[in-house]
């Protein structure tokens, strides 16, 4: 009884693992140049930290940002709201704050991307480093 058990969720684990995506963007047809950034280290009454995201379109179908939302209140994505064209890119900014932020960082940036062609996804997006006083 065991055995069957134990095979039961051998198959039904394989069954949900091989719909799982391993390529962010992929549903959407979208690549990004970097999923995580790595800012280093930075002092918290120092400047802000400012990165680029480049999203390229790799797929038949125009695709929208819908949202871009961050994990916490310092960090503010601002992305173009226009549909960008199969071939073209399109830049997702973000301003990481550091003042009020101590020791190890990681924010997230989560992106709500939909295509013409109707299938949409969540990306996210990550910005690391470390914050000295």
């Amino acid at each position: 009884m065991k055995r069957i058990f134990f095979a039961a969720i051998l198959c039904l684990l394989a069954v949900v693992t091989s719909g799982a995506r391993t390529n962010p963007g992929e549903k959407t047809g979208v690549t990004f140049d970097k999923m995580v950034y790595d800012f280093g280290t930075v002092k918290e009454a120092g400047a802000n930290v400012k990165h680029e995201f480049v999203m390229t379109v790799t797929g038949n179908s125009p695709v929208a940002i819908l949202q871009a939302h961050a994990s916490c209140g310092c960090t503010r994505p601002s992305y173009d709201r226009k549909p960008v064209r199969p071939g073209e890119k399109s830049v997702i900014k973000v301003t990481f704050v550091p003042k009020g932020q101590k020791g190890e960082v990681n924010k997230e940036i989560r992106l709500k991307l939909k295509s013409a062609n109707g299938k949409s996804e969540a990306v996210t997006l990550r910005l690391t480093g470390v914050v000295t006083p």
